[in-house]
């Protein structure tokens, strides 16, 4: 019978395989002779081969009575001789006959006593065992279904040891007892016979002892691992490793849910309750495969708990990572545990060796990586008491198929939590300035930084306000005394605004340090580096800020907003101007920095040439003082205004008048006592389009114009100004009839607007006389009145009226006609009024905003010159693309033309819907036939 025939007769009986019932006793069949034939005598062969067959079954008969198994289990301690017959001489003679006497199997057709022994153990347990740890363990998983409770966990797997403990107890008492010994036995006598057998001869038969004990040992073994089932087997010890692993580690995130306990275990308890059971199933044959899976799986589920539980938490405060501890922890805690279990599953070898030691520790720092990559932008916006975080995700760089890892988590996280309509570009750029400083820390080459900010940087290319938010927030000061300078919904960032206050190194600014040839310190760009990636000299936040954009591109930005800022900076020094452009400068060279420069050098020269303007008569610019008249609206300080030199070509220059003048009276015409004059002369070729709206100033503020331009026509060789008015800045007093008011940063047009309220010639006697008679008289101003009054677009003289009318100065009293509030009112309908004019107000104030008109404003202004030029082009040189047109229209167009390809389409799309172009394909235009 072969192996795996009674390895199925031991889980499904088949009677005709069963040998538990002995061989009766009965006389043999010998035959019978032919007539003629003799009885046969002892010389004969053919009647000693029938004699051992007598022999055999006898002894078979009596041995196998004698070793049959009980139909009842024993107990643990029990001993089963003590159920069976006591062992006589006949029956030690049949054992030694059929193990090691003439009576032993000779080959294959003839069944040895240990396989039929080994046979009787498969039914008995089969018959027997079997059934109850099926119902043991069917009965559990019914209750719990897949996964079950860790106290029944431990109930089962102990409760199943012990029952196998038990019937192997049986097994092998039988087999160690009465077939063992005479195996061996026979091995001693051989050796201690007078003919010695060589060295290979004795060799092999105890060789043949310890292989039957080995092989009887494995068949029950593996009978008992056949009857539990094995993934069911695997899951609970699995959960009770894991289980006792958290205990010995203090784990309170476990992954099973299950809370600590608050009075912890005894580690040395639970230390032993671990060990005694897997002692007890390596007894039993389970501490195989099925058990060191199992014990894998556990350990994964520990580290992963481990981590999470005491690792995975940031240190705030000291800033230091974590991965040391970790190494530490795997060396000194997991592996001491990883041993003890190995000894308890006898694995050969027991020992952790340094390989694996290291492989362990990769693992746990890639676990760690892992978990801190999915958190990166909460460490990034977090920069720097995020510190420790980063340190431990450099550390997991240096793991295999981590920065593939990185970029591809991190970038998801920037395009869900960043890269959309709701963030404001202030917001954006201040995570990109912290990505850019974390990164930089995590990986100083800047391989990783330039693959994640990729997208980030086109985003921030294709937002209107970018340029201009970095550029206002390089040239804002850090002091905040109102506290609503860098707010969270504002357009300054505080993040630019102090790298401004970090100290520069004034390197050489290289194009392409790929060719210096003579550079010492050259080093080879990374292997991992895209083709797009570039290494400077230079790589702190200002650099990646003013790299976001063609140098062309950004120079043009920031003339247009250091323009306006130049023109509304109250620092007389200038000294954040004067610093952001030296460092631009280093950044981007100084080749296309003459405009900005001429700029800056204009207002540090207005300072000097307001000076040598009063100095040039021994008075200065001042108006004759007057009689004060109370109870009237006075104007002490006018609105400054802008004026340029004529004669200049090109563009206009634009200059800034600020006034400054004590209380007077404001009901004369004539201008307020001691006034004084400061302009701002501005070189008109190298400053970009500004504002330049036509109104009248008062005549007082005309006055003090015409003096400032006579001095300085002597002092600038008859040099002529063209004051802009629209660009100055001013404050008022007003005296009322219960009140005073004072109001600064006016615009000119605010000042004029109010300054119109005051009696013009022929109105003071009738205001007057209405004061007789009605103690709040106050005049009247509708808006067309205004207009021709001031020659004012009607746009800006709303503007100035709902301005004043939100600080209670006017209220409307009809359809566009305004009078002057002598006297404040505390009435809800008044009160709510003066709310909805100021919220008015600052509306249409955004809009207004700016001293420097927008590209969108020169478009529409030039429009028809642009289309007029592009179809006399388009005439002469035939179909050309789009970029053919752009670069022939920045060289020819007078004054160059400042836009891109994007407004060059839309002069074409506005010319082909006119039907005077048409368009090709190709991104190509012709003119209409």
């Amino acid at each position: 019978m072969d192996y795996q025939s009674l390895a199925f007769a031991s889980v499904f009986p088949v009677p005709s395989l069963s040998h538990t019932t002995p061989t009766p006793i009965a006389t043999p069949d010998l035959g019978y002779t032919v007539p003629g034939q003799s009885f046969g005598s002892p010389y004969i062969s053919n009647a000693s081969g029938q004699h051992r067959a007598v022999r055999r079954n006898l002894a078979w008969s009596t041995a196998t009575r004698f070793l049959s198994l009980p139909k009842q289990i024993v107990g643990t301690n029990a001993s089963f001789d003590a159920l069976r017959l006591p062992r006589n001489l006949e029956i030690e003679d049949a054992l030694v006959y059929l193990l090691v006497g003439e009576g032993k199997s000779e080959g294959k057709h003839e069944e040895s006593l240990v396989d039929w022994y080994t046979s009787e153990v498969r039914l008995h347990f089969a018959n027997l065992v079997r059934p109850i740890l099926e119902e043991l363990w069917n009965k559990v998983f019914d209750v719990f279904w897949y996964e079950i409770e860790l106290r029944h966990a431990w109930e089962l797997l102990g409760h199943t040891q012990e029952v196998l403990q038990r019937v192997q107890h049986l097994y092998l008492q039988s087999f160690s007892d009465h077939i063992l010994p005479f195996l061996l036995q026979n091995n001693i006598s051989s050796s201690s016979s007078t003919i010695r057998p060589n060295r290979p001869t004795h060799a092999a038969d105890a060789y043949a002892a310890d292989s039957t004990d080995w092989s009887f040992r494995r068949d029950i073994h593996a009978v008992f691992a056949h009857c539990v089932p094995s993934q069911r087997f695997s899951k609970t010890l699995s959960y009770i490793l894991y289980d006792s692993g958290c205990k010995l580690f203090r784990i309170y995130a476990r992954q099973d849910g299950v809370q600590p306990v608050p009075e912890p275990d005894d580690i040395r308890a639970s230390r032993q309750r671990m060990t005694d059971l897997l002692q007890g199933l390596e007894q039993v044959g389970l501490g195989g495969d099925i058990a060191q899976k199992a014990f894998a799986h556990s350990m994964d589920k520990l580290l992963d708990s481990f981590i999470t539980s005491h690792y995975l938490k940031v240190d705030w405060f000291s800033k230091k990572s974590v991965v040391p501890q970790i190494r530490m922890w795997i060396r000194d805690g997991f592996c001491p545990l990883v041993e003890l279990v190995m000894e308890c599953l006898r694995c050969d070898p027991s020992n952790v060796q340094p390989t694996e030691l290291q492989s362990w520790q990769e693992m746990a720092l890639g676990r760690l990586g892992r978990a801190r990559v999915d958190d990166l932008f909460d460490f990034v916006i977090n920069w720097d008491r995020s510190k420790g975080a980063i340190l431990d995700i450099k550390e997991y760089l240096k793991i295999a198929g981590a920065k593939q890892n990185l970029t591809s988590s991190f970038s998801q996280q920037i395009s869900r939590r960043l890269l959309h309509p709701g963030a404001t570009t202030t917001y954006i750029l201040n995570v990109y300035i912290f990505i850019i400083r974390a990164f930089h820390e995590l990986e100083p080459k800047g391989v990783l930084l330039e693959r994640v900010a990729r997208p980030i940087r086109r985003y921030l290319k294709d937002r209107d306000d970018t340029a201009r938010i970095i550029i206002s927030s390089l040239l804002t000061n850090l002091k905040d005394e109102s506290g609503t300078k860098f707010t969270s919904g504002g357009e300054l960032s505080y993040e630019i605004a102090s790298e401004m206050q970090q100290p520069f190194e004034n390197r050489d600014h290289e194009p392409d340090s790929e060719l210096d040839w003579n550079d010492i310190n050259w080093q080879p760009l990374p292997t991992d580096a895209s083709p797009e990636y570039k290494k400077s000299k230079v790589e702190d936040v200002i650099w990646f800020l003013l790299t976001l954009w063609e140098r062309e591109d950004f120079i043009n930005e920031l003339r247009n907003i250091l323009g306006d800022h130049l023109l509304r900076c109250q620092d007389p020094e200038y000294q954040n101007e004067i610093r952001l452009l030296e460092l631009i400068k280093i950044r981007l060279g100084e080749d296309k920095m003459q405009a900005c420069e001429v700029m800056l050098r204009d207002v540090l020269d207005s300072k000097r040439i307001n000076d040598s303007i009063r100095a040039s008569r021994p008075s200065p610019l001042r108006t004759p003082e007057l009689t004060r008249q109370p109870r009237h609206p006075r104007i002490p300080r006018k609105p400054r205004t802008p004026r340029t030199p004529q004669g200049v070509p090109r563009t206009p220059l634009s200059g800034r008048l600020t006034t400054s003048t004590p209380h007077v009276p404001s009901w004369t015409p004539n201008a307020p006592a001691g006034t004084t004059l400061n302009a701002q002369i501005l070189s008109s070729f190298f400053w970009p389009l500004l504002r330049d709206d036509e109104f009248l100033v008062p005549a007082q503020i005309q006055t003090l114009q015409k003096e400032y331009e006579s001095r300085f026509e002597r002092i600038k060789g008859m040099r002529k100004l063209r004051w802009m008015n629209a660009l100055g800045d001013g404050a008022v007093t007003l005296d009322f009839s219960d009140r005073t008011e004072e109001y600064d940063k006016l615009t000119p047009w605010q000042v004029s607007v109010i300054y119109a309220f005051q009696p013009q010639p022929g109105e003071e006697q009738n205001v007057r006389k209405g004061k007789a008679k009605a103690k709040d008289a106050s005049i009247s101003r509708n808006v067309a009145e205004l207009e021709e009054m001031l020659e004012m677009d009607e746009l800006l003289v709303r503007q100035a009226l709902a301005f004043w009318a939100g600080k209670s100065v006017l209220r409307e009293t009809g359809p566009d006609t305004y009078e002057v509030v002598e006297i404040l009112s505390t009435s809800a309908s008044d009160t709510d009024a003066a709310a909805a004019a100021q919220e008015l107000a600052e509306v249409q104030a955004q809009a207004q905003a700016g001293a420097v008109r927008s590209q969108s404003d020169v478009l529409l202004e030039k429009k028809e010159v642009y289309m007029t030029f592009i179809s006399g082009m388009l005439t002469a040189q035939g179909n050309l693309p789009v970029n053919r047109i752009l670069m022939m229209m920045r060289i020819m167009v007078q004054g160059g033309f400042p836009f891109g390809a994007e407004e060059v389409r839309e002069l074409l799309t506005v010319m082909e819907s006119e039907g005077k172009v048409v368009a090709l394909g190709g991104d190509s235009f012709g003119i209409r036939k």
